[in-house]
């Protein structure tokens, strides 16, 4: 239910104007043009990777009993709507605190940070130096000796002191406390082993992807709470390092931002790194979506943008046919850009 919930928010977001497909490839954090297209244009940022290894078959699923319930359609044009019925559920449900665009899929180094942490201390307060670790990873495991070795972690004060850190801060969260339940029983320790997600769908009765999405968002929501409060939390804070996205372009999109800080056009661009220049006009775009200051008047005037902004008012429609059509001495690609940089907030 809650991933229904969720792509019902998603659908209403694109009103009519993208397909289910839009809808899992932004989940999934897909790299493509479009998709990136797709979070500036209907300021999809929360949703973006938030499950990255979604499947198909469970994101047919889910959206296969939207369409049995009654809760979306498509319209004669072949568009993606929501019934009077799915409005009601989406009325009747609980906001999202989401924040995929920064993060994208990084909590989840957060988390297994976290957890072989919390399994170290608890197994050395036991006085049992031997256990597997939980986390496997070379990179994990590393990091996790430099963040241990760098603290006097044998001593008794400091699991102490991560444990209220741990407390004090996730009873400052304003998230159910059924999520918060999810990420302490995730957790692994002395003679105590973290529950699987199949264990966490039968304890609250919900799928196997509820319960990720809802530890997803729970993480999100503690890691924007210590980017703010990290001072509170030194030790917590530590494990938010390289956690969030500070850079959001593509890598392809960078190399094509760097040439064009260099003074390179558009067509050079294109010409240097042998892409098509639909393929440059899309990293602008991006560029136009991540970058405040991007500088929109160098490709279209003032009074075209809010032209622009204009039929998109009026119309509540970010169709780029239907805007080019009311205003044809623009270009497709000035309409996106004014859309990435202003349309989609």
């Amino acid at each position: 239910m809650y991933l229904q919930q969720l792509l019902l928010h998603i659908f209403q977001k694109f009103n009519g104007q993208r397909s289910e497909s839009a809808a899992y490839y932004l989940l999934r954090g897909k790299r493509s043009g479009q998709t990136i297209q797709d979070v500036g244009t209907f300021g999809l940022q929360p949703y973006f990777c938030i499950i990255p290894k979604l499947s198909k078959n469970n994101f047919d699923e889910a959206f296969e009993q939207l369409i049995e319930n009654g809760w979306v359609f498509y319209d004669e044009k072949q568009m993606l709507q929501l019934t009077r019925r799915g409005e009601g559920i989406l009325e009747k449900s609980s906001s999202y605190d989401f924040n995929g665009w920064f993060f994208r899929g990084n909590e989840h180094i957060f988390f297994k940070r976290l957890s072989l942490i919390v399994q170290t201390l608890s197994h050395i307060h036991a006085e049992d130096w031997r256990f597997i670790p939980i986390q496997k990873e070379e990179e994990i495991q590393i990091w996790v000796k430099r963040f241990l070795i760098g603290h006097s972690y044998k001593q008794s004060t400091f699991h102490l002191r991560l444990r209220d850190e741990i407390e004090a801060s996730m009873n400052q969260l304003e998230i159910r406390d059924q999520s918060k339940q999810i990420m302490m029983l995730r957790l692994t320790g002395y003679q105590l082993t973290g529950w699987t997600w199949q264990q966490l769908a039968f304890e609250f009765d919900c799928s196997e992807l509820d319960v990720q999405l809802m530890f997803v968002e729970f993480l999100h929501t503690w890691l924007d709470y210590l980017s703010v409060y990290g001072e509170q939390f030194p030790l917590l804070f530590q494990l938010t390092e390289n956690i969030r996205i500070e850079v959001l372009l593509t890598d392809s999109t960078k190399k094509t931002a760097e040439l064009y800080e260099k003074g390179y056009s558009l067509e050079q661009i294109s010409y240097m790194r042998h892409l098509k220049i639909s393929t440059i006009e899309d990293h602008f775009v991006e560029m136009a979506m991540t970058n405040s200051q991007f500088p929109l008047v160098q490709f279209i005037h003032e009074e075209d943008v809010q032209k622009v902004l204009q039929v998109l008012n009026e119309t509540g429609s970010k169709r780029l046919k239907l805007i080019r059509e009311q205003l044809p001495q623009l270009s497709y690609f000035q309409i996106r850009l004014v859309i990435a940089a202003k349309g989609g907030k």
